[in-house]
């Protein structure tokens, strides 16, 4: 089965996830919630590449982060989609697996799928963080809430991502295979939240510094 939210109304998906289906679900949305971020960053790199009011160096910088964050945005967008996609096999396996013990390994392996999935979720914010943080010094003034907007989602995400991630290790019976995972989402998780929360607090130190806005 094939998801293409991206090219429907958005209305149409926001009336898919309130409906009684599993998909779109919670993986879906933070992820969405991670597209609008990096769009943020994006928006704010294309109002400071041309801008006279910061310097070449500014430019070079935005210009840079304009480019990688474009190629991370089409693999967020997929993303979108994928994690119904993956869901889905989940249930599928999960069937099988009721019906017939030796098809255990098939959902193990979808849900150790799903885990990897959302890694790279944790991955993406990541860069984006890195960018933000970038860009509270280099970016175009005028539009700094915005970076505090964007830090705000993706903090939203990575706890978001966590328990993405979590509710995939209550049905795997690799205690092993749990506790590596439970410890590297723990420490990057913990981390990429420390990250959020300074750039959020150096974004409310900069709007209160701010005097006489004027338009973007």
């Amino acid at each position: 089965m094939e998801y293409r939210y991206l090219d429907e109304p958005l209305c149409n998906y926001i009336e898919n996830l309130s409906a009684k289906t599993p998909c779109p679900g919670g993986g879906s949305a933070s992820i969405l919630s991670l597209s609008l971020a990096n769009a943020l960053i994006l928006m704010v790199c294309n109002f400071t590449v041309e801008s006279k009011i910061v310097d070449e160096t500014s430019h070079k910088i935005s210009k840079e982060i304009l480019d990688k964050a474009n190629e991370v945005q089409q693999y967020i967008n997929k993303g979108i989609e994928q994690d119904s996609i993956i869901y889905r096999e989940i249930q599928k396996t999960a069937k099988l697996a009721k019906k017939d013990f030796n098809n255990k390994k098939s959902y193990y392996d979808a849900l150790k799928n799903s885990v990897d999935f959302h890694l790279k979720m944790l991955n993406y914010c990541n860069e984006i963080l890195e960018w933000s943080k970038t860009l509270v010094e280099k970016g175009n003034p005028y539009l700094i809430s915005d970076i505090g907007v964007a830090t705000s989602l993706i903090s939203g995400v990575i706890k978001a991502t966590r328990i993405n991630i979590f509710v995939n290790l209550r049905e795997i019976q690799d205690k092993k295979y749990i506790s590596e995972i439970i410890n590297r989402v723990e420490n990057k998780s913990g981390i990429l939240i420390d990250t959020s929360q300074k750039i959020i607090l150096s974004v409310e130190k900069k709007l209160s510094n701010l005097e006489n806005m004027e338009g973007k």
